[in-house]
């Protein structure tokens, strides 16, 4: 019985969805005399919309957009600290589409450039997809193992 272990798959899948997490709260995007996070984007678009007298902002689309993101990473989190593969996958893989939505409608412009939160982002989620895949071909490995035992 050659059974092995899911220490090393379900370690890099937690410091993956953490990093996914982190980076929602460093910079996005940058200028030489400012910064923005995912999160303050949304603050910048409220005041906007504020100035311009809308009622239905998008303001509160891009907050819910993050939101969504960060709830979807924080599932990915939870069960890879269950050392649970395919759920893991399928939460990084949502939140991973939620980002890039979020990055093809509110790319920065003019004077700012993508931050590091972005590219962060994008190394923890690919991080996340591909050991969670690695996950569940070891615990696949681990059935037939104990099955052909």
């Amino acid at each position: 019985m050659n059974k092995k272990s899911l220490a090393g798959p379900r370690a890099l899948t937690i410091i993956g969805a953490i990093v996914m997490l982190v980076s929602l709260a460093l910079p996005y995007a940058t200028s030489s005399d400012d910064t923005m996070t995912a999160f303050t984007i949304a603050d910048r678009w409220k005041e906007l919309q504020r100035i311009a007298n809308m009622s239905i902002g998008v303001s509160e689309l891009i907050l819910t957009m993050i939101i969504g993101v960060a709830v979807f990473a924080v599932l990915a989190l939870i069960f890879a600290i269950a050392a649970k593969g395919i759920p893991t996958l399928v939460f990084a893989i949502i939140a991973t589409l939620g980002y890039i939505y979020f990055n093809m409608s509110f790319t920065p412009y003019g004077a700012y450039s993508l931050g590091f939160g972005v590219y962060l982002f994008y190394i923890g989620a690919v991080a996340v997809i591909a050991v969670s895949i690695w996950m569940i071909v070891v615990k696949r490995g681990n059935r037939n193992a104990v099955a052909n035992a």
